[in-house]
């Protein structure tokens, strides 16, 4: 298997270091070499490895291979540094190659399979990770992968037996945890999710997908305090995920503390600024902040970037109708209606007391800044022959 801690391929997080130590384990392949200054630069590529120095370690492979060309390990290491630079279809070449100069080592079959999976080609990496099985039938990676692919693949119920089948072949294996308690939370048993990600945390506290799927089930059961926690965690280890800030500014935001939310989008901008969702999402916060200029200038962007989203112009719409701008705002709602035909015909923004919180229901926004919404004033300039989404408007209908 690939490691104790089963960093997990799949899911895009691996250690280098961690897998370079292991990688000769997993091979079942031992040291020596026949070719000496072949040998020499494969052991130069694996100390950089280990350095996390992956380009030099390809050079430092390219040269045992061309001197080498049918040693299988060579290969199998250079496919790793492809895989850790994310260059999956180098990855891929390398694997099969190993394949090719060692068909018998089900190494060569898991670590192709597990790079097919992160290119999406799960039915292929399901025959790479069978083939694997049938060489070494106890090898809890290789089930974990299965699980991973079914998952993908949205066949949760193979997936809970490949997660089961590897946890009994390897109680701890920490990705297999984690891919079970996804299935746990799918099928609404959130307090068996809970005992997988935090078992999974207990053995790996420095492993942060743990604490990002731990935080997104306390947030799927209203516990924002505990989310909260389980990103700071998860940030510590990787403080430029633009979707951690992101969905720590959810949370915070849940807790009626949009200052700390809008800190998050801001920074998760800063890093993704393509991404209309985020400006949206800055946009909700300044609007519970009662900064309602700027939120417009975020609503805009989010269109700009993303025309096509509903609960952006009923958000705008929202504003437009604070300003006494029915003839916008019922524009924008023409146009969310479009985009999201479920919407109800009849929108009216007023405040509903069972409903404080813009998140859970775009319908029903209220403005918890100012008091009940004034009836209707017009404000803006009168339109004529106005032709929208929604239909053609009676020009004397104002």
């Amino acid at each position: 298997m690939f490691s104790k801690f089963a960093k997990n391929w799949t899911r895009g997080i691996i250690s280098g270091a961690t897998l370079a130590g292991s990688f000769l384990i997993l091979s079942g392949i031992q040291p020596g070499f026949a070719d000496d200054t072949a040998g020499s630069y494969y052991d130069q590529g694996v100390r950089q490895m280990k350095d996390k120095n992956y380009k030099d370690a390809i050079q430092s492979f390219d040269m045992s291979v061309g001197m080498a060309s049918t040693d299988a390990r060579a290969f199998m290491r250079r496919g790793q540094c492809f895989f850790e630079l994310k260059n999956y279809k180098l990855a891929q070449g390398d694997f099969t190659a190993a394949i090719q100069y060692d068909p018998k080592n089900p190494a060569g079959y898991l670590s192709r399979g597990i790079t097919l999976s992160k290119l999406g080609q799960h039915p292929q990496a399901i025959e790479d990770f069978q083939k694997a099985l049938s060489l070494d039938p106890k090898n809890a990676e290789a089930f974990r992968g299965l699980g991973d692919s079914y998952q993908a693949q949205g066949q949760n119920d193979l997936a809970l037996t490949n997660y089961k089948t590897a946890l009994q072949n390897d109680p701890k294996n920490v990705d297999a945890l984690i891919g079970r308690g996804d299935i746990m939370k799918v099928l609404g048993k959130n307090e068996d999710a809970l005992k997988d990600y935090s078992y999974a945390i207990e053995l790996a506290p420095e492993y942060n997908v743990g604490y990002i799927h731990r935080g997104t089930a306390y947030s799927g059961i209203s516990r924002p305090e505990d989310a909260v926690k389980d990103y700071d965690k998860a940030l510590q280890y990787d403080p430029s995920n633009t979707d951690l800030k992101r969905n720590r500014g959810r949370e915070f935001f849940k807790l009626q503390n949009a200052k700390q939310a809008l800190s998050d989008f801001n920074d998760a901008i800063k890093q993704d600024n393509t991404n209309s969702d985020l400006y949206y999402h800055k946009a909700k916060a300044l609007m519970q902040l009662g900064n309602d200029g700027l939120a417009m200038a975020a609503l805009d962007d989010a269109i700009l970037l993303d025309p096509n989203q509903a609960n952006f112009y009923l958000s705008r719409a929202f504003l437009w109708h604070k300003q006494g701008k029915s003839i916008l705002a019922r524009e924008d709602i023409k146009r969310a209606q479009f985009f999201n035909p479920s919407l109800p015909q009849n929108i009216v923004f007023e405040k509903d007391p069972k409903n404080p919180d813009r998140w859970k229901e775009e319908t029903f926004l209220s403005d918890i800044n100012g008091p009940s919404s004034p009836q209707d004033q017009d404000t803006s300039e009168k339109l004529k022959n106005t032709t929208s989404l929604g239909g053609t408007e009676n020009p004397d209908a104002e």
